[in-house]
């Protein structure tokens, strides 16, 4: 048990008593900790019981639904912060299981107006001037409600049409008690649940409690409305909202108000001079360059998202937008390269890289899995690859070996998927490997670019020049540590030499072994499939191996090395006064 966690959980606990009861009290009559305990892998009959005992308490009306209806309820009833967790969840199908996600995914987040006066009120407090003096005209009916805020027809000075979105009154203060609980609530989880440590649970809520600051924030959309409008400034066929910064503050955004065409199906798809197959194709391209091209990237291609006019599609509600670091990138680089080559062993490797497979992991059963989804999905060379197949087949790998995705390649490979679902919801008969093979090929380009080489040979290099330089240090404190818990006295007499071909033969013995494993890895850089690191380590095994035999050539006979040992090994019995 985490005394730590424990405490810090006691403390928020005591002070958010009030929303705590509350959060309890929906949960118990959904029957959360029934549908928690079939989460959890590793508890034995012991989650039996809770589950038999949560059932009971639940109302038996629910009694009916499925765990993922139950749980989509209940978070319903929470309101924001439970609201947008289950969106987030609904994206993390290797965490929750592919039928509690998809039941997530209909969560809405349309919650009721705030009464008349509440949106005014919070503009004059944020931009210090009423609407009257700000705008020509503004609607006090809403256009639109959702979870965070409230969208407003409005009208500036010059006649230009806007959109006001302003924050519900006090949802910044409630989201953020909220998620002081859900991050005392993760921690203390991961300290006592080998699953939720496992999957991460604090670092989900890590990720979850940025998100939702940014949600509060109307100040972070501002930013992603100005970066994404410079993204697409030279694509005619992209429209993003304009912003208006003297207009917007932390609780309130304006914007430029887009028109088009809704898109609910085919038919509204062609109303608006658009073919199915042509918006799919579109779409998907957009979204696969924010992501490998740029690094950043609107999570949600939502049909409701988007507006269309003929040859132009407008992206809207910029408030979640998640990026694609460099590191990440590079690995999943990694896989697609492995999994476009064909090489199970390949692919294995990279995954369990990101996926910083736990221990007891079994590498042979992965790497099978793997082989299948490889045959599958690659007919020739990784220009055939379908990255929306492969998003999928690789989230029920990960789930079935209880891996877990970082979050920010879990959203990627989630992104991927929605896309594809976004050409079946209307109607499209496209093969998506037509939109992701270019993609799927820049990725194996940039993997054979040699700046990209020389680039991973210098982190590379840097690496292991880490290494030497903190192995010695690491080696001395060891030894001490040995040392001061009474371990055998380490200063031995040695005139002749023997402790140093001892050494000499255990690091030649060290130098062959990890050349092996580095060549049978090929880490990179490599030379055709040869790794790089592996050919040096090699090398200088030979040079250990020739000096050791040089030195065992001239050194004294066996006999004579046998009576010295025993020398030395009774040197070390002697007590230390002597």
């Amino acid at each position: 048990m985490n005394v730590d966690a424990d405490l810090d959980l006691l403390g928020v606990l005591v002070s958010r008593r009030d929303r705590l009861l509350e959060v309890a009290g929906v949960l118990r009559r959904y029957g959360f900790a029934s549908i928690a305990t079939q989460l959890e892998t590793a508890g034995g009959p012991r989650l039996g019981v809770v589950r038999s005992l949560a059932d009971r308490l639940a109302d038996p009306e629910l009694a009916s639904e499925s765990a993922g209806e139950r749980l989509r309820g209940a978070l319903t009833e929470l309101g924001t912060t439970a609201i947008k967790l289950g969106q987030l969840l609904s994206l993390r199908p290797d965490i929750v299981g592919a039928e509690i996600a998809a039941e997530l995914a209909l969560l809405r987040s349309g919650v009721p107006a705030d009464p008349p006066g509440h949106a005014e009120a919070t503009v004059r407090e944020t931009l210090g001037a009423d609407v009257d003096t700000l705008f020509a005209h503004f609607d006090p009916e809403p256009l639109a409600s959702g979870s965070v805020a409230q969208v407003h027809r409005a009208t500036l000075p010059d006649g230009t049409p806007v959109v006001v979105k302003v924050l519900h009154r006090h949802v910044r203060r409630r989201v953020l008690e909220d998620l002081e609980l859900l991050d005392a609530l993760a921690v203390w989880a991961e300290a006592v649940s080998p699953t939720a440590h496992q999957l991460r649970f604090a670092g989900v809520a890590a990720d979850f409690d940025r998100s939702m600051r940014g949600a509060v924030d109307l100040r972070d959309e501002l930013a992603n409305l100005q970066r994404f409008t410079a993204m697409f400034a030279d694509d005619r066929g992209v429209r993003i909202p304009r912003p208006y910064p003297e207009r917007s503050g932390a609780a309130v955004l304006t914007m430029q108000e887009m028109t088009g065409h809704v898109v609910s199906d085919g038919a509204s798809v062609r109303a608006a001079g658009w073919s199915p197959d042509e918006l799919a194709t579109r779409t998907a391209s957009i979204y696969l360059t924010m992501m490998f091209r740029h690094g950043i990237y609107h999570t949600d291609p939502h049909p409701g998202n988007f507006l269309l006019t003929p040859g132009v599609i407008t992206i809207l509600d910029f408030g979640d937008v998640a990026r694609l670091p460099t590191s990440k990138r590079r690995e999943l680089e990694d896989l697609v390269a492995a999994i476009g080559s064909g090489d199970p062993r390949a692919s294995t490797d990279a995954l369990l890289t990101i996926t910083d497979a736990p221990p007891g992991t079994d590498a042979g059963e992965v790497q099978s899995d793997l082989e299948s989804l490889i045959t599958d999905h690659l007919e020739g060379d990784i220009g055939s690859l379908d990255l929306a197949a492969l998003s999928r087949g690789l989230i029920t790998v990960v789930q079935r070996h209880d891996l877990a995705l970082p979050a920010e390649i879990a959203l990627v490979l989630r992104v991927i998927t929605l896309l594809q679902g976004l050409a079946a919801h209307i109607g499209a008969d496209i093969d998506l490997r037509a939109v992701t093979r270019p993609f799927a090929l820049d990725l194996a380009r940039r993997r054979l670019d040699p700046r990209e080489a020389f680039g991973r040979a210098l982190r590379t290099g840097r690496a292991w020049e880490r290494l030497a330089e903190t192995l010695p240090g690491e080696v001395s404190s060891l030894l001490q540590q040995i040392r001061r818990e009474g371990g055998a006295d380490l200063r031995l007499r040695d005139p002749d030499g023997i402790a140093d071909r001892v050494v000499d033969g255990l690091l030649t013995a060290a130098f062959v072994l990890s050349a092996g494993e580095l060549v049978s890895r090929s880490v990179p850089p490599k030379i055709g499939s040869i790794s790089v690191p592996g050919l040096a380590v090699a090398g200088f095994a030979l040079l250990r191996y020739r000096a050791l035999h040089a030195r065992t050539g001239r050194g004294p006979s066996a006999l004579a090395r046998l009576r010295l040992a025993e020398r030395v090994i009774r040197s070390t019995r002697r007590p230390s006064s002597e």
